[in-house]
């Protein structure tokens, strides 16, 4: 008996289906009402299309759109024709291409490229398989297809898909007043292990960036488990892949601009791709493509392109700040920087800024160069007695006992004279640090990009086009040393006389806010000597030159 009651209870579920299924059939339920169609574009979004492309972005297509990201796209849905959207804030202007759903133009309002136009970060690469920012890789290259458009009130969506099961919707929209745009990618199907491009290089360069030996352009760079790595464009030779645990950003910079991605959820691979492409018919341009495979095939976070500007990237923080490297004497570096800024508030001009800036260090340092010329000026007047001694021992030089008394007896004459040999390169090392930290601010901070001087120096960030600071400051390093006290056997100053020459074919190619730092040191520098040397009462005998013939009489 149990086992007919099983056969009716599975008997009733049998026909109870088959009644609901048959009902459906002949009774089917109303068609779904679609959404209205978008509302007009709102200012901050200014659309080039044709009348075609207006008609399919209004909904007036047979292309459907899905109704919520959310869902994955079950129909065919992409666009009639290539268009451009662009979305603006106080801060960027982005123009959007429906053709791979990316980034066609990343423009900083506040800064300006070599015509005079807003500084575009997105580089234009003369290569198939070169791709914008956001644009995905699939194993047949780069994502070529035309995208449907949905436009929000601050960005785009954009969505694709083929009705087999793969598809792809982009949500791309500004993230407030600032730098960044909000990103969300969603893939279906085979387009699930699709990469997602951060950009091939970063911005287009001019010739005199190009041939900068210091400049560092659209190098790569992340912050993946803890730790920042650079790429550098000319030594990554073959394609690298990273699988990090975290990845916090990665992208491009440069001497003053970033591009970066900065995922909120994991990604399961890094890639860092070589390419190289002809500039002319004498020059080669090398790049590097950097994409991201999202877990899941989904990713979410913010394309970030911004000024490598300090007080900037210390706001957004999360590891961004570390991009603006000044090496391990960062924090002086800072320091001079926020001293820098300040000055130039009440000057108005970045030169005049650098000159004032130098005198005040040159003020602070002056005790420290002062002991300096003073033992080395002693130094100088023992120098025969020294050569006396060193002559003594001449021809026993492989005798280490010989060496030995040699070094007693030069000792023993350094105490009866009062001289420290170390007295004079001490205060010269204690500088050492706080000329490396200018050296690096000058060739870094953004606030000399395409600052004027005066006259022929428009930009103190790219070299004297003129070339006159550098041979200005050739002659001082020259000067400086005529008149400074020589110490030291023969052989050493003479390497010391070709410095000026060796500084001067260096500083050719450096920035003019960097030389005219220089030129401005070597001639208070001088200053400081004469006044050093009068204090002394050596120029009362005449001068250096006068001073050092009576010293041998």
């Amino acid at each position: 008996e149990a086992e007919y009651q099983e056969k009716r209870l599975l008997l009733a579920f049998v026909l109870s289906a088959a009644i609901l299924i048959a009902w459906s059939v002949i009774f089917p339920p109303p068609p779904r009402q679609q959404p209205p169609a978008p509302q007009p574009t709102p200012e901050s979004l200014t659309v080039e299309q044709t009348d075609a492309v207006e008609e399919a972005a209004t909904g007036e297509t047979d292309e459907p759109i899905a109704e919520d990201p959310d869902e994955a796209i079950v129909e065919a849905v992409g666009g009639v024709a290539e268009e451009r959207v662009e979305i603006r804030n106080d801060f960027i202007e982005v123009a959007l291409t429906n053709r791979g759903a990316a980034v066609a133009s990343y423009r900083l309002s506040a800064y300006d490229g070599d015509g005079g136009q807003p500084l575009d970060l997105v580089q234009a690469v003369p290569l198939s398989e070169a791709t914008l920012p956001l644009q995905l890789i699939t194993p047949d290259g780069p994502d070529e297809a035309l995208y449907a458009i949905e436009r929000l009130a601050d960005g785009v969506r954009f969505l694709w898909s083929d009705g087999r099961g793969n598809s792809v919707s982009k949500t791309i929209a500004l993230s407030g007043r600032d730098y960044g745009l909000d990103v969300e990618i969603r893939t279906t199907g085979t387009m699930v292990g699709a990469a997602v491009s951060i950009g091939t290089g970063m911005r287009n360069l001019s010739e005199s960036e190009r041939n900068s030996r210091l400049a560092l352009w659209g190098e790569g760079i992340s912050l993946a488990d803890g730790e920042v790595e650079r790429y550098k464009r000319k030594k990554i030779k073959e394609p690298r892949i990273v699988a990090p645990a975290s990845l916090t950003y990665a992208g491009f910079e440069d001497a003053y601009f970033l591009n970066l991605l900065r995922p909120e959820g994991g990604v399961s691979e890094l890639r860092i791709e070589p390419y190289e492409f002809a500039i002319d018919e004498e020059e080669n341009g090398r790049v590097l493509r950097m994409s991201t495979i999202p877990r899941r095939g989904e990713l979410r976070g913010q394309l970030l392109g911004a000024p490598k500007e300090y007080d900037l990237l210390q706001e957004i923080d999360h590891g961004v700040e570390e991009t603006l490297d000044f090496g391990i004497f960062s924090p002086i570096s800072v320091f001079f920087l926020k001293a820098l800024r300040w000055i130039y508030g009440v000057v108005g001009n970045y030169g005049i800024a650098i000159i004032l800036l130098t005198l005040g260090i040159r003020i602070l340092l002056f005790p420290l160069m002062h002991t300096s010329t003073v033992s080395m000026r002693k130094m100088a007047k023992v120098q025969p007695k020294v050569k006396e001694i060193q002559a003594k021992y001449k021809k026993k030089k492989s005798d280490p006992q010989a060496r030995a008394k040699m070094n007693q007896e030069m000792m023993a004459l350094y105490k009866v004279e009062g001289v420290n040999p170390m007295a004079g390169c001490l205060p010269l090392l204690v500088q050492l640090p706080l000329l490396w930290a200018l050296y690096q601010l000058f060739l870094r901070a953004i606030e000399l990009r395409h600052a004027p001087f005066m006259l022929w120096i428009t930009d103190l960030s790219a070299k004297d086009p003129l070339y006159v600071t550098p041979v200005l400051m050739t002659a001082t390093m020259w000067l400086q040393q005529r008149l400074a006290p020589q110490a030291g056997d023969p052989q050493q100053q003479r390497m010391m006389r070709m410095m000026p020459l060796i500084f001067g074919i260096m500083f050719l190619q450096f920035p003019s806010g960097l030389v005219l730092y220089w030129l401005a040191n070597n001639v208070i520098t001088i200053i400081q000597q004469e006044i050093t040397l009068h204090i002394v009462g050596e120029r009362k005998l005449g001068g250096g030159r006068k001073a050092k013939k009576g010293a041998k009489k």
